[in-house]
């Protein structure tokens, strides 16, 4: 067994008091290291927000990025109420998922924040069909993902899905709600988008290209870890006519969540 199987065999067995208190001791002493992922985090924070996160800013981070790990590498364990329990969303927010949903269909665009993987698994528990794309990852485990996920509901195409865009577009017709991570390019085919405040972000168009083809609302929808549970927050319609202004907006609402929770971006490199 490699140790990408070991962490999968280890993290997914985990109890999630356990895995919690693991994350919020390991913080401590890794937040002292000089670790590279995290200074290329930190540089991002201080272009985005104007200011350098400290010591504290830096655990939190660690503590964050622990958790999503170890609740991603568990969650077809969890049960039903487990899921409901954590999750934290107003009445308003859950109505704009259900309106777009019952309408022109909904396309979510979500930076690396908090947990976007449980994000998917709270709509599966409430009735909502959830469709994500994932770059293929070593020692199968895109495929250990992708089959946790399906047993709760959620479809994952790989990245390089053949005709993928034809079928997330069938998928919004029908319904389902299809998220996207639009925080960081995987293409030489993105947008570079100037970030409020200061420097640029160089983003995916898919977002905007499905929404603007299906004619569905594109929404902003972060996820943030507040201790042991997870906070979720759905923006309204992102307006723009075009897939560049669609992603300008887009990026502001990433930018918005940035500045007021920055130790939940888990982007663990240089990004703006």
């Amino acid at each position: 067994m490699g140790l990408t199987g070991l962490v999968w065999a280890v993290g997914g067995r985990l109890p999630r008091r356990v895995g919690d208190a693991l994350a919020r001791l390991a913080s401590v002493p890794l937040a002292a290291l000089p670790l590279p992922a995290v200074a290329a985090w930190a540089d991002s924070i201080e272009a985005g927000t104007g200011r350098r996160p400290g010591f504290r800013a830096r655990r939190r981070l660690l503590e964050n990025w622990l958790r999503n790990t170890l609740w991603s590498l568990s969650l077809a364990r969890w049960s039903d109420d487990d899921v409901l329990r954590v999750v934290r969303i107003t009445d308003a927010d859950v109505a704009k998922l259900r309106d777009s949903l019952a309408g022109p269909g909904m396309v979510a665009a979500l930076p690396h924040m908090g947990s976007w993987d449980f994000a998917g698994a709270w709509c599966a528990r409430v009735g909502i069909k959830v469709v994500s794309v994932a770059e293929r990852l070593p020692e199968g485990l895109f495929e250990r993902f992708r089959d946790a996920r399906a047993g709760m509901g959620m479809t994952i195409y790989p990245v390089d899905q053949p005709d993928l865009m034809r079928r997330l577009g069938d998928d919004v017709r029908a319904g389902r709600l299809v998220c996207l991570l639009a925080d960081r390019d995987l293409s030489a085919r993105g947008l570079a988008v100037a970030w409020p405040g200061g420097g640029e972000l160089r983003v995916p168009a898919g977002p905007a290209l499905l929404a603007r083809r299906t004619g569905a609302d594109l929404r902003v929808v972060t996820t943030h870890f507040d201790g042991g549970r997870l906070e979720i927050r759905i923006s309204d319609p992102v307006p723009g006519d075009s897939a560049a202004e669609l992603m300008t907006g887009v990026v502001a609402g990433f930018a918005d969540a940035v500045r007021d929770d920055p130790s939940n971006w888990l982007m663990l490199r240089r990004a703006l």
